[in-house]
């Protein structure tokens, strides 16, 4: 199977579903941690992506400042361009360290589960 990538010297993570494998290299000091983000990446890009759009200004205006811009729409007519906005680097980060912190807990309580099917007996309240 590994002749199938042609992989150079290295680490490699190799993932194999039904229909598809890729390989991506990791660093050999964070095997774990590439391993863990390969396995987020997708939902990640998802959640940064969808915190990336366009959106309504969310800044509230001063009562000086509304009037001010309900007199410049009135002036200008269509051509006053919504106020939107995009979400700073920090917000799209975070909603990618937030999948991050949702798989690792979804994957910490399959894991008590896990365990207590093993040992049911220290699983119970004492």
């Amino acid at each position: 199977m590994l002749d199938d990538f042609n992989l150079k010297k290295g680490c490699w993570l190799v993932t194999v579903e039904k229909n598809s494998k890729s390989a991506r290299w990791i660093d050999p000091d964070f095997p774990e941690l590439d391993a863990a983000l390969e396995y987020v990446r997708d939902e990640m890009v998802k959640a940064m992506f969808e915190q990336s759009k366009l959106r309504p200004r969310t800044i509230k205006m001063s009562v000086k400042e509304r009037k001010a811009w309900r007199a410049f729409k009135k002036t200008m007519g269509k051509d006053v361009p919504a106020l939107f906005e995009y979400a700073s680097l920090d917000e799209i980060a975070k909603a990618g360290c937030d999948v991050i912190k949702q798989k690792a807990k979804k994957a910490k309580q399959a894991r008590r589960k896990r365990m207590e099917i093993i040992n049911p007996i220290s699983s119970l309240e004492v």
